[in-house]
């Protein structure tokens, strides 16, 4: 199934907004409308209750009689209103049965008949019953009680629904102008929108595995788009840099077991060609063992960098005494130094709890001490340790040939060496600093470095600190 484009995506949002948006502004402004005509139908219909309750007061009988009031005197006034108005008088008898009048501008008080009510509220529900019947929902009726008069005054909505009713029509034929107009204006809104969107993917375009120099442009000229661009950008920088390192791996990997095993195929040809004594052979044979191990301490080393950096290697989290370690390796520094010009030498003050795993410490610390010892011709190795708030230390400092400035960036990079020459003959493949530096962030610490050249260096492993520790500092 094809998936749509993000601009046709868009529109078709948009447009469902855009018409869900001005139907409901439609019917709002209807809403509105209905219900001011309303309110201004009330008005006007309680301003007419209010005129003619005034002049039922101004126009009584002159008699003064109760019972009476003068209609022909009302209705110069009355019929001026321009309003629909009834009026209605209630008198009871002396049994206390109420009688309702038709009160007329232009005719005498007439009685109404068909009234069945006992109770002068019975027969106003009745009167209104019947008007709200014969008005049907086109006229509105404000009732008003004035005493013993009734006012009964009816507005006509015929006005308000000829208005509603054309709203309602311009409303039907102006909604879809607008909502056209309105996706005419999206559309070009939405195309400019992706403008910097399609030049990041135009860029992107461009970026082939064999060239990886190549960035996206920014700034792009909307910062969502740019701090997109940037994120691709850093990923891509990674990328290079992985692309690098794999391509750097691999090259140094095949020169570093080619080398032994042109050193085996040398050894076996020659013992295969005629006229070697067992001696010979022997020692041949013993050469290619040697061959045969390093190259399969070089094939554990990378295996053991790669499950470490994949996180799949074993370590414990316990707490251990680093000095004690440290102690460890110092003793087998000795034996490593034994016949060189080097003093080993440690102050290793306990104990000093870490968390982690013991057996991998000492491993990194042994990488550490090996290093220092190959790379120090004549001069000292020395241990120290020391502790912060949260971690603890463990250094190996020498007085060895140093690392440069320019070297100390691949320092812990697969293979690398400041001297290959010199590395080779020292016996290493390049690979223990990679090893240490694994280890050392796979139990949540870290390894500082500080050089000088043909002065030496100092290399510290620093590990999390055991909370036992903390309390008892």
């Amino acid at each position: 199934m094809s998936e749509p484009r993000l601009s046709t995506e868009l529109m078709r949002r948009f447009s469902r907004i855009t018409w869900i948006t001005l139907a409901s502004y439609m019917a709002l402004v209807m809403v509105v409308f209905a219900g001011i005509s309303e309110i201004g139908l009330r008005r006007s219909l309680e301003q007419s209750s209010d005129l003619v309750n005034s002049l039922l007061g101004m126009y009584a009988d002159p008699s003064g009689a109760p019972d009476s009031v003068g209609p022909a005197m009302l209705a110069d006034q009355l019929v001026g209103m321009g309003e629909r108005f009834a009026i209605t008088r209630t008198t009871t008898a002396a049994d206390g049965v109420p009688t309702i009048y038709y009160l007329s501008p232009t005719m005498p008080a007439k009685r109404l008949g068909e009234i069945t009510a006992t109770t002068r509220d019975e027969m106003r529900r009745q009167v209104l019953e019947a008007l709200s019947d014969r008005a049907r929902g086109q006229y509105r009726i404000l009732h008003r009680p004035a005493g013993e008069f009734d006012i009964y005054v009816v507005g006509s909505r015929v006005p308000f629904l000829l208005g509603f009713g054309a709203l309602a029509v311009g409303a039907v034929l102006l909604l879809p102008l607008a909502a056209l107009a309105s996706r005419s204006s999206a559309r070009r809104s939405v195309a400019d929108t992706l403008v910097p969107l399609q030049a990041v993917a135009d860029d992107m375009a461009r970026i082939v595995p064999e060239d990886l120099r190549h960035r996206i442009a920014t700034p792009t000229g909307q910062q969502d788009v740019t701090e997109l661009a940037t994120i691709i950008n850093g990923m891509l920088d990674r990328v290079e840099r992985a692309h690098r390192t794999l391509g750097s791996f691999t090259a140094d990997a095949s020169h570093e077991l080619r080398t032994p095993l042109t050193h085996i195929r040398a050894r076996v040809q020659w013992c295969l060609g005629e006229h070697r004594t067992d001696d010979e052979v022997q020692e041949a044979l013993v050469a290619i063992q040697r061959e045969v191990d390093r190259t399969t301490k070089m094939v554990d080393d990378l295996l053991l960098i790669a499950r470490g950096e994949n996180r799949q290697l074993s370590i414990d989290r316990e707490e251990f005494d680093l000095a004690e370690v440290v102690h460890e390796v110092e003793e087998i520094t000795h034996a490593m130094a034994d016949g060189k010009e080097i003093s080993v030498s440690g102050v290793a003050d306990g104990p000093l709890l870490a968390v982690g795993d013991a057996n991998r410490t000492r491993q990194v610390l042994l990488n550490l001490a090996s290093n220092a010892v190959r790379y120090t011709p004549s001069g000292s190795v020395r241990f120290a340790t020391e502790q912060s708030d949260t971690m603890v230390c463990a250094s190996v400092q020498d007085t060895g040939i140093g690392i440069s400035p320019a070297q100390m960036e691949r320092i812990f990079d697969r293979f690398y060496s400041g001297d290959p020459s010199r590395s080779r003959a020292l016996g290493g493949a390049g690979l223990g600093l990679t090893i240490a530096k694994v280890l050392a962030e796979l139990q949540g610490g870290r390894i500082e470095v500080s050089s000088v050249s043909e002065q030496g260096s100092s290399f510290s492993l620093w590990l999390p600190r055991s909370a036992a520790n903390i309390r008892r500092s």
